[in-house]
């Protein structure tokens, strides 16, 4: 998917959610369930970390955006290919909004708080039993 595709999806995703809201508190239709949008703040101590359109190096990149020691909103994080970086590797991809407001995927080897081939705490993790659904691939 590319980069404008995800951020159209992004954007029309905020947009509906904002409409149906709209709608449902004026009393034109039942509230829907609300998607769990819930985010996390995890902080990437690299640097020119390179933002991902998927969980896999071989996936092109969002935007020309690199970030570098920068706090970021996580959405999820899910199994994808293994990172290597010195000592440190993992296969934990985490899902974030960069501060340039695009929407891709980072190894958690450059994310703060993990340890090699865990999870980053404190974000969702999504695995084949679990509730949490990464949204976009």
């Amino acid at each position: 998917m590319s980069s404008k595709s995800m951020t159209r999806l992004f954007s029309w995703r905020a947009l509906c959610t904002t409409l149906l809201g709209l709608t449902a508190m004026l009393g034109l239709m039942s509230a829907p369930a609300q998607a769990d949008v819930a985010t996390s703040p995890v902080h990437i101590w690299a640097s020119q970390v390179r933002v991902r359109e998927c969980a896999s190096v071989t996936c092109g990149l969002v935007s020309q955006e690199r970030l570098t020691n920068v706090t970021v909103q996580a959405f999820c994080q899910r199994w994808g290919d293994r990172v290597s970086d010195g000592s440190y590797y993992n296969h934990y991809w985490v899902e974030v909004i960069t501060p340039q407001h695009w929407l891709g995927w980072v190894s958690a080897v450059y994310v703060s708080g993990g340890s090699n081939d865990g999870p980053v705490p404190g974000v969702r993790v999504e695995t084949d039993s679990s509730p949490v659904y990464c949204e976009y691939p």
